[in-house]
Protein backbone atom coordinates (compact mmCIF):
# COMPACT_ATOMS: atom_id res chain seq x y z
CA UNK A 1 0.00 0.00 0.00
CA UNK A 2 1.53 3.41 -0.58
CA UNK A 3 1.68 6.30 1.46
CA UNK A 4 -1.07 9.21 1.51
CA UNK A 5 -0.11 11.99 -0.47
CA UNK A 6 1.61 14.99 0.90
CA UNK A 7 -1.26 17.77 0.98
CA UNK A 8 0.07 21.52 0.47
CA UNK A 9 -2.59 23.85 1.43
CA UNK A 10 -2.97 27.30 -0.27
CA UNK A 11 -5.09 29.88 1.54
CA UNK A 12 -5.89 32.53 -1.17
CA UNK A 13 -6.02 36.34 0.40
CA UNK A 14 -4.61 38.03 -2.89
CA UNK A 15 -7.80 39.88 -4.01
CA UNK A 16 -8.12 43.72 -4.37
CA UNK A 17 -11.27 43.20 -1.91
CA UNK A 18 -13.89 45.32 -4.17
CA UNK A 19 -17.17 44.47 -3.10
CA UNK A 20 -15.78 44.88 0.59
CA UNK A 21 -15.12 48.64 0.09
CA UNK A 22 -11.28 47.59 -0.71
CA UNK A 23 -10.54 46.33 2.54
CA UNK A 24 -8.39 42.68 2.73
CA UNK A 25 -10.85 39.98 3.01
CA UNK A 26 -8.19 37.89 4.88
CA UNK A 27 -8.34 39.92 7.74
CA UNK A 28 -11.99 40.80 8.00
CA UNK A 29 -13.04 39.69 11.03
CA UNK A 30 -14.14 36.65 12.10
CA UNK A 31 -15.64 34.90 15.71
CA UNK A 32 -13.48 37.74 17.14
CA UNK A 33 -9.87 37.18 15.08
CA UNK A 34 -9.04 38.02 11.38
CA UNK A 35 -10.99 35.28 9.20
CA UNK A 36 -7.18 34.12 7.93
CA UNK A 37 -6.70 32.84 11.51
CA UNK A 38 -9.28 31.05 11.38
CA UNK A 39 -9.19 29.30 8.15
CA UNK A 40 -5.53 28.65 8.28
CA UNK A 41 -6.02 26.74 11.39
CA UNK A 42 -8.62 24.57 9.77
CA UNK A 43 -6.35 23.77 6.87
CA UNK A 44 -3.42 22.96 8.91
CA UNK A 45 -5.76 20.27 10.14
CA UNK A 46 -5.54 18.73 7.33
CA UNK A 47 -2.77 19.50 5.32
CA UNK A 48 1.35 19.37 5.87
CA UNK A 49 1.87 22.90 4.72
CA UNK A 50 0.37 25.92 4.32
CA UNK A 51 0.68 28.86 1.89
CA UNK A 52 -0.82 31.87 1.61
CA UNK A 53 -1.55 33.97 -1.46
CA UNK A 54 -1.30 37.56 -0.93
CA UNK A 55 -0.21 40.82 -2.58
CA UNK A 56 -0.41 43.20 0.41
CA UNK A 57 -0.16 42.84 4.10
CA UNK A 58 2.38 40.43 3.82
CA UNK A 59 3.68 40.95 7.80
CA UNK A 60 0.26 39.95 9.04
CA UNK A 61 0.05 37.25 6.70
CA UNK A 62 3.17 35.49 7.84
CA UNK A 63 2.30 34.49 11.10
CA UNK A 64 0.08 31.86 10.13
CA UNK A 65 2.05 30.07 6.57
CA UNK A 66 4.80 28.43 6.27
CA UNK A 67 5.48 30.33 3.32
CA UNK A 68 3.79 33.22 1.50
CA UNK A 69 3.15 34.00 -2.28
CA UNK A 70 2.47 36.71 -4.38
CA UNK A 71 0.95 37.27 -8.17
CA UNK A 72 3.37 37.34 -10.81
CA UNK A 73 1.49 40.41 -11.58
CA UNK A 74 0.57 43.64 -9.49
CA UNK A 75 -2.76 44.24 -11.71
CA UNK A 76 -4.44 41.56 -8.92
CA UNK A 77 -5.27 39.23 -12.13
CA UNK A 78 -7.48 36.91 -10.31
CA UNK A 79 -7.39 33.30 -8.23
CA UNK A 80 -6.13 31.71 -10.98
CA UNK A 81 -2.89 33.61 -10.22
CA UNK A 82 -2.72 32.71 -6.47
CA UNK A 83 -3.36 29.48 -7.69
CA UNK A 84 -0.85 29.47 -10.27
CA UNK A 85 1.66 31.06 -7.79
CA UNK A 86 1.27 28.46 -4.88
CA UNK A 87 1.44 25.22 -7.69
CA UNK A 88 4.95 27.17 -8.73
CA UNK A 89 5.86 26.63 -4.33
CA UNK A 90 3.81 23.58 -3.01
CA UNK A 91 5.74 20.49 -1.96
CA UNK A 92 2.84 18.40 -1.55
CA UNK A 93 1.01 16.11 -4.23
CA UNK A 94 -1.95 18.00 -4.39
CA UNK A 95 -2.68 21.56 -3.63
CA UNK A 96 -5.85 22.26 -1.51
CA UNK A 97 -7.16 25.74 -1.93
CA UNK A 98 -9.31 27.80 -0.04
CA UNK A 99 -10.60 31.19 -0.94
CA UNK A 100 -10.87 33.47 2.43
CA UNK A 101 -14.15 34.34 1.95
CA UNK A 102 -15.41 30.86 2.85
CA UNK A 103 -15.72 31.28 6.56
CA UNK A 104 -18.27 28.71 7.23
CA UNK A 105 -16.18 25.53 5.93
CA UNK A 106 -15.65 22.98 8.10
CA UNK A 107 -13.11 20.00 8.56
CA UNK A 108 -15.51 17.44 7.17
CA UNK A 109 -16.14 19.33 3.78
CA UNK A 110 -12.34 19.58 3.29
CA UNK A 111 -11.79 16.33 4.21
CA UNK A 112 -14.97 15.42 1.30
CA UNK A 113 -12.34 17.00 -0.99
CA UNK A 114 -9.12 14.97 -0.19
CA UNK A 115 -11.51 11.35 0.20
CA UNK A 116 -12.08 12.48 -3.69
CA UNK A 117 -8.39 12.29 -4.73
CA UNK A 118 -7.06 11.07 -8.30
CA UNK A 119 -3.21 11.11 -9.27
CA UNK A 120 -4.40 13.18 -12.25
CA UNK A 121 -7.71 14.98 -12.05
CA UNK A 122 -8.47 18.29 -9.70
CA UNK A 123 -11.63 17.99 -7.85
CA UNK A 124 -14.13 20.45 -6.97
CA UNK A 125 -17.99 20.96 -5.10
CA UNK A 126 -21.30 21.64 -7.33
CA UNK A 127 -24.30 22.68 -5.26
CA UNK A 128 -27.24 21.53 -6.98
CA UNK A 129 -26.64 23.11 -10.50
CA UNK A 130 -24.08 25.87 -9.55
CA UNK A 131 -20.75 24.57 -10.22
CA UNK A 132 -18.47 25.97 -6.95
CA UNK A 133 -14.82 25.67 -8.16
CA UNK A 134 -13.39 27.13 -4.99
CA UNK A 135 -12.21 25.16 -2.84
CA UNK A 136 -10.97 22.68 -5.36
CA UNK A 137 -7.88 20.22 -5.17
CA UNK A 138 -5.94 20.05 -7.70
CA UNK A 139 -2.53 17.40 -8.40
CA UNK A 140 0.91 19.62 -8.83
CA UNK A 141 1.90 17.51 -11.39
CA UNK A 142 -0.48 19.65 -13.26
CA UNK A 143 1.45 23.11 -13.04
CA UNK A 144 3.05 22.82 -16.41
CA UNK A 145 -0.56 22.25 -17.49
CA UNK A 146 -1.78 25.82 -15.66
CA UNK A 147 1.38 27.56 -16.61
CA UNK A 148 0.32 26.77 -20.64
CA UNK A 149 -2.92 27.66 -19.87
CA UNK A 150 -2.42 31.01 -18.59
CA UNK A 151 -0.18 31.52 -21.06
CA UNK A 152 -3.07 30.81 -23.54
CA UNK A 153 -4.75 33.34 -21.81
CA UNK A 154 -7.09 31.53 -19.03
CA UNK A 155 -7.78 33.29 -16.10
CA UNK A 156 -11.29 31.28 -14.76
CA UNK A 157 -10.27 28.60 -12.48
CA UNK A 158 -14.11 26.77 -13.20
CA UNK A 159 -13.07 26.79 -17.16
CA UNK A 160 -9.36 25.58 -16.23
CA UNK A 161 -10.63 22.56 -13.90
CA UNK A 162 -13.28 21.82 -16.68
CA UNK A 163 -10.62 21.61 -19.43
CA UNK A 164 -8.54 19.42 -17.17
CA UNK A 165 -10.97 17.03 -16.43
CA UNK A 166 -11.83 17.54 -12.97
CA UNK A 167 -14.07 15.46 -10.79
CA UNK A 168 -17.21 17.37 -9.38
CA UNK A 169 -19.03 16.58 -6.16
CA UNK A 170 -22.34 17.18 -5.84
CA UNK A 171 -23.64 18.72 -2.33
CA UNK A 172 -27.28 20.03 -1.39
CA UNK A 173 -28.32 23.31 -3.51
CA UNK A 174 -28.57 25.21 0.01
CA UNK A 175 -24.90 23.79 1.32
CA UNK A 176 -23.97 26.62 3.97
CA UNK A 177 -20.28 25.87 4.25
CA UNK A 178 -19.41 26.95 0.61
CA UNK A 179 -21.14 30.60 1.43
CA UNK A 180 -19.08 32.83 -0.12
CA UNK A 181 -19.04 36.11 1.95
CA UNK A 182 -17.94 38.75 -0.47
CA UNK A 183 -20.14 41.63 0.57
CA UNK A 184 -20.03 43.69 3.96
CA UNK A 185 -23.80 42.71 4.63
CA UNK A 186 -23.00 38.59 4.02
CA UNK A 187 -19.70 39.39 6.82
CA UNK A 188 -21.72 40.97 9.00
CA UNK A 189 -24.89 38.25 9.05
CA UNK A 190 -21.80 35.49 9.50
CA UNK A 191 -20.53 36.87 13.16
Amino acid sequence: MSASPRISALLLAGGQGRRVGGADKGLLAYRGGPVSAHLSALLRSVADELLISCNRNAEQYRQWADRLVTDSSTDYPGPLAGILSGLREAHGDQLLVLPCDMPLIDQALLEQLLGQTDPDRPVFFRTGEQPQPLPCLIPCKLLPVLEDAWLQGARSPLRWLRAVGAICIDLAADEPRLTSANTPALWQALQ
